[in-house]
């Protein structure tokens, strides 16, 4: 009878039994976090993730992350499970996570209804305002002079978006001076964008002052400007930020939604909307507080001009600075890519902010994207390869130098929350 050799059975962790089959099980990234579902490439492990325990673990250098995939593959089941799940785990408002979701298609109303998040619903000519230029809880916290000048490159990019141009040092001048001269003269009455074009078009004699004209000349070498705004207020964003906010907003709640779906995607007014409020939710973003989640939801809308471009650099910039961990969510690279011609100072804020990001969760791309997903976010031939094959709820986490295999699992109860096909099924919303 042949000897046969007898090998006691072991037992180990991934971190060592990887080490007996090389390149066929790796590490898990480790149990801190929100749970997110399996690890493939770890041996169907439970994967875990949260930017900021990420970034305090040293898996990455910043909190920011780029969420891409084709319609219909999980990707906004995801971000709303994230966001419930870390609820769960950290707890909302002062002593938890702060939320703010630009959402574009209204998608995330139940998930608001479940975390108690505050729902702004702007849409042209409706009977909801917030204002841009409002004091807000950054007047606390920060020097007047920040306020003046965050607010005036608010109207900057706003007027420029408009004219389709960058505005003339004059006409730079007359908008940052018409901004100092409302906050210097307010008497407890909200500064808003209407102020700022009528002072533009009656230039006050400290203005013509500042800028060495009379106000004669301001006004007309302001005119530009003055029309732009009008445009704004009485067309494009008519209703929405033409006045004071008549929304009460909870700065210490859980946080807030706003629901852009009343703006269409694909219109000349939605970058307009997305830098407005944006504007608006950056003096929040800049006072001490938790840590917060910023979602923008169809982000390529923010890269089709050099100024709301740069409005999403400064807030990925600012992410370690301020707490912030902004979530971008897209469809493909190439979207995001074609908001601008190839070596413009927008193409290149594009690829830096797309390059610069420490966390890519890549789900199922067309075979015509796989190119420029590999080129944006620097995918091995493999990785490329399994991009073009995912199945629905799986995904393509490339975590500052490591990547995951991950398989988005759903809990039964929150399934109401990530349901955006109860229409085109015949389903009610609240079932």
């Amino acid at each position: 009878m042949r000897p046969t050799l007898r090998i006691p059975l072991h037992r180990g962790t991934t971190a060592h039994v990887c080490s007996l089959y090389p390149f066929s099980v790796q590490t898990s990234l480790g149990h801190r976090g929100t749970y997110v579902g399996l690890d493939l490439l770890a041996g169907n492990g439970a994967f875990y993730w949260d930017p900021f325990d990420s970034y305090a673990q040293g898996h990455i250098t910043n909190p920011n992350a780029w969420v891409l995939g084709e319609p219909g593959n999980g990707k906004s089941a995801l971000i709303k499970t994230l966001l419930w799940r870390q609820a769960a785990v950290y707890g909302t408002g002062p002593t938890g996570r702060w939320f703010a979701v630009v959402d574009p298609k209204g998608e995330y109303s139940v998930l608001a209804e479940r975390l108690d998040l505050t729902v702004i619903r702007l849409s042209p000519g409706g009977t909801v305002r917030i204002n841009p230029l409002a004091p807000g809880p950054a007047a606390d916290h920060e020097p007047a002079s920040k306020q003046t000048i965050r607010q005036a490159e608010m109207c900057t990019a706003l007027v420029a978006t408009v004219l389709e141009r960058s505005l003339s040092p004059i006409e730079d001048a007359a908008t940052f001076a018409a901004v100092e001269q409302l906050r210097q003269s307010s008497t407890g009455s909200e500064p808003t964008l209407v102020d700022v074009a009528r002072l533009l078009t009656a230039p006050t004699a400290d203005m013509a002052t500042r800028l060495r004209r009379t106000s004669e000349e301001v006004a007309v070498d302001a005119s530009a400007v003055a029309y732009a705004l009008d445009k704004l207020l009485t067309r494009s964003l008519r209703g929405m930020f033409d006045g004071p906010s008549t929304v009460p907003l909870r700065w210490d709640g859980p946080g807030l939604v706003l629901d852009l779906s009343g703006v269409p995607v694909d219109s000349d007014a939605l970058p307009l909307v997305m830098v407005a409020a944006a504007g608006w939710l950056q003096q929040l973003m800049a006072c001490p507080g938790p840590q917060r989640m910023q979602v923008l939801d169809e982000a390529w809308a923010l890269l089709a001009n050099r100024h709301t471009a740069a409005y999403l650099q400064s807030a990925c910039k600012l992410g370690r600075t301020y707490g912030v961990a902004n979530l971008c969510v897209a469809h493909r690279a190439s979207d995001l890519a074609a908001q601008a011609d190839d070596g413009t100072s927008t193409a290149k804020i594009a690829a830096g902010l797309l390059a610069d990001a420490a966390t890519t969760i890549i789900l199922r791309q067309a075979p015509d994207q796989l190119s420029a997903a590999a080129t944006h976010f620097g995918l091995t031939e493999p990785e490329t390869r399994v991009v073009g094959q995912l199945a629905r709820g799986r995904a393509l986490w490339h975590i500052g130098g490591r990547s995951a295999l991950v398989q988005h699992l759903l809990a039964p109860g929150e399934a109401p929350l990530t349901d955006t096909d109860a229409r085109m099924q015949g389903r009610s919303e609240a079932a």
